[in-house]
């Protein structure tokens, strides 16, 4: 009996260290900070890199898209022109009896609707063959001219033809009064060029302008003006002494306008009234005035094909255009242009 007591006692005592360090390590175990749960491991996405500025116009954050030219009537009836404000280029042209025509071009932008659309004319074949094959939305043109039309680059998409995706404006009187839906428009060219490399070149305004306020520019029988505005950066546009209105609202008006001097001549083909119709030589080289920021620049053009892109320079360097809108004045050599 005595001897079954004291070896349960020295048992006891051998288990006392075992015990306490069970209680110790379950202490620790409780004041140690538990392990966050381990979730699914979550990828750094990066953003994807703005889209390159248009080659046509320099708007950042617009990338250029399928190209398309649309021949807007540009006479006092014509007023106020419909999507303008969406074209990246626009070209003044001149056409019968000396009035003036445009040929607006759209690539990073488009509009719902545009117009007045009119008839296309002998310069726009060369002209729009330094861009590759452009859709060409127009309202008809001369019997004689439509086989040179459909053996050009282009897409055509012409009201007499077909007048889907065109609608007669009520409001607007007869021929002023045909305006496209774009979108619908775009659906009959089909596939045509997105422009990747034109000739212009956009930045930071360079060194040799001087000072610019205002241009006149006359044509046989229509005078366009331009008159710098420093708060929105832009030459706000007149048609023969009027603001040249956009149909959306404010007045229409370029980052960057050029006078481009060449060769106009007659040709043999013939409007309804049977006045002669001009062509505007845009293959070859003459001289240009450059005006952005509220300065003019002495500069040149030179095109050696058809199928090449307009190069415009100042001092033997390629010309600086101001990001945004581009109106090209297409205008005989001989013509005056006035700058104060």
């Amino acid at each position: 009996m005595r001897n079954s007591t004291i070896l349960g006692a020295v048992a006891a005592l051998a288990a006392l260290p075992l015990a306490l360090g069970a209680c110790s390590s379950g202490r620790a175990d409780a004041l140690r900070p538990a392990r966050p749960a381990q979730g699914p491991t979550q990828a750094i996405s990066t953003p994807p890199p703005p889209p390159a500025p248009s080659v046509l116009s320099g708007r950042v954050g617009l990338a250029d898209g399928p190209l398309y030219a649309v021949k807007v009537d540009n006479t006092t009836r014509a007023h106020p022109q419909v999507g303008l404000t969406k074209a990246d280029v626009v070209y003044v042209e001149q056409v019968e009896g000396g009035v003036t025509r445009l040929a607006a071009l759209f690539s990073s932008a488009y509009p719902k609707t545009v117009g007045p659309v009119r008839s296309g004319r002998i310069t726009d074949i060369d002209l729009l063959k330094q861009y590759g094959t452009v859709g060409l939305f127009y309202s008809g043109s001369q019997t004689r001219l439509l086989p040179k039309l459909q053996a050009a680059p282009l897409k055509l998409v012409s009201f007499d033809a077909n007048p889907s995706g065109y609608t007669r404006v009520r409001s607007r009187p007869m021929p002023y009064d045909v305006i496209g839906t774009f979108a619908e428009l775009r659906k009959r060219a089909g596939t045509v060029s997105t422009p990747t490399k034109v000739g212009y070149t956009f930045g930071a305004a360079p060194a040799g302008g001087r000072p610019a306020a205002s241009v006149s520019i006359r044509y046989p029988f229509a005078r366009v003006g331009a008159q710098w505005s420093a708060a929105s950066k832009r030459w706000l546009l007149s048609m023969d002494g009027a603001p040249d209105l956009a149909a959306e609202g404010g007045q229409l008006g370029p980052s960057t306008l050029v006078v481009q001097y060449a060769t106009v001549r007659s040709t043999s083909y013939r409007d309804v009234n049977g006045v002669a119709t001009p062509l505007t030589e845009t293959v070859g080289s003459g001289k240009a005035l450059i005006f952005r920021d509220g300065q003019v620049y002495d500069g040149e053009w030179k095109r050696a094909t058809a199928t090449e892109p307009t190069a415009y320079t100042v001092a033997g360097q390629p010309a600086v255009f101001a990001p945004g809108q581009v109106w090209i004045a297409l205008i005989g050599r001989d013509r005056p242009v006035t700058v104060k």
